[in-house]
Parts: structure tokens; sequence; C-alpha cells
């Protein structure tokens, strides 16, 4: 699955918002995202009126008539309900959550959606300890990712070693300023792969060191699937005797 996070790159505004969904829609994307943060996250300056109502989250869903997926990324933890109103397909937790197990076991208690965990923050031993709680539940996926933005630290190979170890699904979130290590990145065979896109009428989105142009998301999306196709099964045959 190929994951188009808006985030809370649309600022706010429902303007904005629609370009991104728009633009999305006729993409070969598999699912869109966006973010809904804490309360108090929605009081801070910088922040204020960057929340939208479920009435407009209902009206996104309802024009994608069942084409892409609709996630939330769900940093309010009382909001659960009013996501499962509207419809939602699917929830991400937010690495900072990963440790809090009362969060998580209420999202599986009132919700029998996909939840993909990110591990952006976490080390093995909090995954060992996450896995040992709930690596028996098949609807639960983790999400590699880093939060420094660096080249050196994204660590591509820990999608291998993740998925060798637990025996779950691991996707990869970008989050390198070089965008290039999310082709890289299909080489570890990931079960997702989730990346921020950002629009180019404004500038300093919140994630905007590491999200791809809203105008180059389509060819973005393209030689994803094409790179992915050429990495083929592992298996040499021999596809021309003639050499050429």
């Amino acid at each position: 699955m190929i994951v188009c996070e808006v985030g809370i790159n649309h600022l706010g505004s429902k303007k904005y918002s629609d370009e991104y969904f728009k633009t999305l829609m006729d993409t070969d994307c598999d699912a869109i995202t966006y973010q809904i943060r804490e309360k108090d996250f929605y009081e801070r300056d910088e922040y204020r009126g960057f929340d939208f109502s479920f009435d407009y989250y209902s009206s996104l869903i309802q024009k994608l008539k069942g084409e892409k997926k609709f996630g939330i990324a769900l940093a309010n933890k009382n909001m659960i309900a009013e996501c499962e109103s509207i419809g939602v397909d699917f929830y991400k937790v937010l690495s900072w959550h990963l440790k809090d197990y009362d969060y998580i076991t209420d999202l599986l208690d009132k919700t029998s959606k996909h939840i993909y965990v990110s591990t952006g923050t976490s080390s093995l031993l909090d995954l060992d300890k996450f896995y040992q709680r709930f690596g028996n539940i098949n609807r639960i996926s983790f999400i590699h990712t880093q939060l420094t933005f660096q080249p050196e630290d994204t660590n591509l190979k820990s999608i291998q070693t993740i998925t060798e170890k637990y025996k779950i699904p691991v996707g990869y979130g970008n989050h390198c300023k070089n965008l290039n290590t999310i082709y890289s990145a299909l080489s570890f065979n990931p079960s997702d792969i989730w990346f921020y896109v950002k629009g180019s009428h404004m500038e300093n989105h919140p994630d905007e060191i590491h999200s791809v142009p809203l105008n180059e998301v389509g060819d973005f999306v393209d030689n994803l699937k094409e790179v992915n196709l050429a990495i083929g099964d592992g298996l040499k045959k021999n596809t021309n005797t003639m050499g050429y």
C-alpha cells in the first residue's frame, strides 16, 4: 500500500486541503491520511485553527467512493468513536504513543480496523515489550521511520531486522530529507510505503523538509510502482538467449 500523508500540511485551510485531495485522487496512490492531534496542540499559536470538523473528514471519505482508503493518524485518544462514526479505514499510532498500551488497547477494543504503529522514537527493547503485549494480533503493523531527517540516521536495514525478529508486517515511513531513500526502501520489502506531501502555494509546512511536492506525487507514485517491479523475486532467469 502506498500511503500519501497530508498530515497537517493543509495548514488549516479547507481550500488548500481540497487541492491536496483532488490531486491525490488523480494519482495511483492507495490511501490518503490526515492527522488529528491532541486538543492542546491546536491551542498553540502556530497551530491554532489547524483542526477540521468530522463533517469535513466525512465529506472527503464520501468523495473517495471506495477508490482509495482513508486513514487517520490519531493523537487525540478521545476521538476514536468520532473516527469510527465517519468510516475511517485504518489508524496510524504516532511514535510517541507506542508505549501507551492503554490507548492501543482502546483502539483494538473500539474498532476492528487495521492499526499501523510508528516506531520512530523506539528501541528494540521497546519493540520487544510491545510484541509481548500485542504480538499475537494480526491487524497490527509497524512503520519503520526516523525523525532526524538525515540520511545517515534512516537505517533502512531496520525494516528487514524488525520484520524477521517479530514476524509483523513492517512499512517504511519517510522522514528523510533525501526523498530517494523511499525508492531504496523498496529493496527491503516493506509492507507499505508512507510519505508526506506538500502543496506549492505555501511554505513552512509542519512536515516540510521530507515531503514530496504535490505536483510531483503522481509521477513519484508511478516510479515507486515501477521500481518495485524491477526488484523482482530474486530468482535468476534467462530472459534473452540471443544477448540483445
